[in-house]
């Protein structure tokens, strides 16, 4: 089975991010590949917007992406499980048939009772050699017959058979000594010795070498409830075969079991196999229910979670994991950050607005028109990340994509970008938390590390109420981080200006950047809509002076 492609946006991701990757997910399926949409946190109220307004479902969370148990067991074909009930001697025919050591061991809900492994069946039947009987054998009629290949001739085949197993092989006299109440007894066509196992208790009688059935001792063991057997093979053949009747239930091993969950992480996995020396691993899920097995030689030939990376080229704007997974393109409109690969991938990088502008030419170069939603949102997109064309990373490039998918979406642009804005920008009504998280992006500059977040908004009305609050969240997050500084961009789409607040040891060289004047952390930049363009770039080159 092919695996599945992942593609994600950035974290705390934004319209353009999550619409992008929406888009290119489509764009490869219709390709022929096996591509799933996803997103790296939670939608903001934008793209709900966009989303909604153009039908369009809202990915998949992708929390990360390590490889876990589960990842190794879908990869190896599943496992065999079987019932505690079944017989031993089927449990072992099915473990040689696939060629297997160890078989969970499950109930009708597929969860985990214990584990039978090939060294259970040695120990139990070396453990009873020499032994003056067969043992204490334990097991429904039916197993019995199945295990046997027999015919029942008299008796249930639901009943249980709970007693010693003996072989007929003496004189009467002598085998009287050992039979007891509740035996099972192995024995050829000596009817004497038939009878007198059964007026002593007898529960049942397996007659080998494919005896016939006398009607004194069919009328004995109906009058007493035993049951009787028939069985093609012969004595010493069914004494072994009758040891392999019992549940695998009753040799199965259920404590000190070495199990994995699914979504233990490779490295647990890993460190759990070095410090033991089973042949197999049973992974359950959240509820005990196997969902397959592993082993060793699982961990040489997993592969890798495959992904695109949509706007963004960071790790540590990536999500949870990217480092470990098999990363396949990068689809992006920022500067090159530093995600290496262990070979070639196909990196497209160009200086536009937005990623969904680069979207739409890979749409347009394949010759593949999008549908009326993907063109929707692919536009919205744009919209988003060019503030509806205002902003200086906007390219022509960006107007005249927009304008196709406008056309193929049935909407005028500028008209909807302005409805999105007004509908979604707003401060009034939306925690601090929520807009300190809702577009934040981490960036290394030099050696310090600086958090970004920008929310766009249609006039500053409830800014001087939450001031206070956000600066408070904004220091919470630099001190949960660990980052140097964390700025908010609080960008006025009315005013084509930006409000920026600053937490941080100090303010005022954060403004020195921009040429500004900061007040009580925060500094204002006329003209600046830009993070990308216009906060960034000022930054690097200031403090890498």
């Amino acid at each position: 089975m092919t695996k599945a492609i992942y593609v994600v946006g950035h974290k705390n991701p934004d319209t353009d991010s999550i619409c992008a990757a929406i888009a290119y997910a489509k764009l490869k399926q219709r390709l022929g590949y096996p591509a799933i949409p996803c997103r790296a946190g939670a939608i903001n109220e934008e793209t709900r917007f966009v989303l909604d307004y153009f039908k369009v479902e809202v990915p998949r969370l992708l929390p990360d992406l390590y490889t876990r148990a589960r990842d190794l067991v879908n990869g190896n074909g599943g496992c065999t499980v079987v019932r505690p009930d079944i017989p031993v001697w089927e449990a072992w025919k099915l473990m040689r048939a696939r060629k297997i050591k160890t078989l969970p061991v499950v109930d009708e809900g597929n969860h985990l009772l214990g584990l039978v492994t090939v060294g259970d069946f040695a120990d139990k039947y070396l453990a009873d050699l020499g032994e003056k009987d067969l043992g204490h054998i334990c097991a429904t009629v039916s197993n019995v017959v199945q295990t046997l290949s027999g015919t029942l001739l008299v008796g249930n085949p639901a009943q249980e058979l709970n007693g010693t197993g003996l072989i007929g092989a003496m004189e009467t006299e002598t085998m009287e000594k050992y039979l007891c109440p509740d035996c099972i007894l192995i024995v050829g066509d000596r009817e004497k010795i038939q009878l007198a196992a059964l007026k002593k208790g007898a529960a049942c009688l397996i007659l080998t070498g494919g005896a016939a059935l006398s009607p004194a001792v069919r009328e004995e063991a109906v009058q007493r409830g035993a049951t009787v057997i028939g069985v093609p093979m012969d004595t010493f053949t069914t004494a072994r075969m009758l040891l392999m009747s019992i549940p695998v239930g009753a040799i199965m091993h259920t404590t000190d079991l070495v199990v994995f969950q699914e979504d233990d992480l490779l490295d647990e996995v890993r460190k759990v196999m070095l410090n033991t020396r089973f042949r197999n691993y049973p992974v359950v899920d959240e509820q005990n229910r196997v969902v397959g097995e592993i082993a060793r030689y699982h961990l040489l030939g997993f592969s890798k979670k495959p992904v695109i990376l949509v706007d963004h080229n960071e790790l540590s704007q990536a999500v949870e994991g990217a480092e470990e997974a098999q990363i396949l393109e990068v689809v992006d409109h920022h500067r090159v950050g530093g995600i290496q690969t262990g070979e070639p991938i196909l990196f497209r990088n160009e200086p536009v607005g937005s990623t969904c502008t680069l979207i739409a030419k890979a749409y347009l170069e394949h010759g593949i028109e999008p549908s009326l939603e993907i063109a929707g949102i692919l536009c919205a997109g744009i919209l988003s990340d060019t503030v509806v064309f205002k902003s200086p990373t906007c390219t022509q490039v960006d107007r005249d994509m927009a304008a196709m998918l406008g056309k193929l979406a049935g909407i005028d642009p500028v008209q909807f970008g302005i409805t999105m804005f007004k509908k979604t920008s707003s401060l009034i009504g939306r925690s601090p938390r929520e807009i300190v998280a809702s577009d934040y992006k981490k960036f290394l500059v030099g050696d310090l590390q600086f958090g970004i977040g920008q929310v766009s908004v249609l006039g500053l009305e409830g800014m001087d109420e939450l001031k206070e609050s956000l600066l408070q969240e904004m220091e919470g997050v630099r001190k949960s981080e660990g980052a140097d500084y964390v700025l908010l961009m609080v960008t006025d789409l009315i005013e084509e200006a930006t409000y920026l607040l600053i937490s941080g040891p100090n303010p005022e060289l954060v403004g020195e950047a921009y040429q500004a004047e900061v007040r009580e952390r925060v500094a204002y930049l006329p003209g600046v809509l830009s993070r990308k363009k216009q906060v960034v770039p000022p930054l690097i080159k200031h403090f890498q002076q």
